[in-house]
């Protein structure tokens, strides 16, 4: 052994040998816990839930818009007193989610309480089809609402749905082509669809807007729409409006500009300083 150079004591076999049966038996504990634990959770949960902490005691429906809470509510597989610590929360989000006007769910538990948060579907237009469809902004079919309640919303016209069935998505690409426009319509800046009552779709590339006052129809490509002609399309009918223009007709469908229609005697029908242009 060199001078100054001390080594340290390994352990001896034994002390090894001991140090690893600890080891050992503190590893097989550890996975018969793991083990012993899910079978140890139920009989627990079951004990807890006779307490009213855990116990449903209120279910808090949030995000209804169309839907009422009530109706929500009655079909939900909960009941007051159920167990909160048992209650199957995929099966309470799967049972909501079945009405198609919902998008999406997500319940929650808290003391005495379940919520469930919805996001509905929104109605986006009306399809005619002998009666009024809801569909919403990807084409699903909404259920009708109770009480016969319908939105303030376009109806299309001119199409022949495959089905009437909520919940199926119409996937035709007129319909496709409306949606698009639609979403245009309400965009920030443009603001029409506030004018448009009627959507007559009967060509593929060309749609006929029709104002809800005085049903002056417009034509557009839906597939060649931009905002820019679309704000353009709404300033030249507030204009023609505000020189109480007798209007035909506008056609939109070109692009950079925005061709109108007047009634010869649009001037002469006008008061009287209104009549410059």
């Amino acid at each position: 052994m060199r001078a100054g150079y001390r080594s340290l004591p390994g352990l001896r076999r034994p002390e090894r040998k001991r140090r690893n049966r600890r080891i050992l038996a503190a590893s097989v504990g550890l996975l018969l816990l793991a083990a012993a634990a899910p079978l140890a959770a139920r009989p627990a949960a079951r004990v807890l839930g006779r307490l009213p902490w855990f116990q449903v005691r209120r279910i808090e429906i949030t995000g209804c818009s169309g839907l009422t809470p009530e109706s929500v509510r009655a079909s939900l597989p909960v009941r007051v007193g159920d167990n909160l610590l048992l209650l199957p929360v995929d099966r309470v989000a799967e049972a909501a989610g079945r009405n198609a006007r919902v998008e999406s769910v997500r319940v929650t538990r808290s003391p005495e309480t379940l919520h469930v948060r919805l996001r509905e579907r929104r109605a986006f237009v009306l399809v005619a089809a002998g009666t009024l469809l809801e569909v919403d902004s990807t084409g699903v079919i909404l259920p009708p609402l109770s009480g016969g309640q319908v939105p303030d919303r376009p109806v299309v016209t001119g199409l022949a749905p495959a089905t009437r069935r909520p919940g199926a998505r119409l996937t035709s690409p007129r319909l496709q082509g409306v949606l698009g426009l639609v979403h245009e319509l309400e965009a920030p800046g443009v603001g029409l669809l506030s004018e448009i009552s009627e959507i007559v779709a009967t060509d593929a590339r060309t749609v006929t807007l029709r104002t809800a006052g005085d049903q002056v129809p417009i034509l557009v490509d839906p597939f060649r729409v931009t905002p820019a002609s679309l704000r353009a399309l709404a300033a030249t009918l507030h204009d023609l409006r505000e020189r109480h223009r007798i209007v035909l007709g506008l056609d939109a469908r070109f692009r950079g500009q925005v061709v109108v229609r007047c009634a010869p005697d649009s001037l002469r029908a006008a008061p009287g300083p209104r009549e410059k242009v």
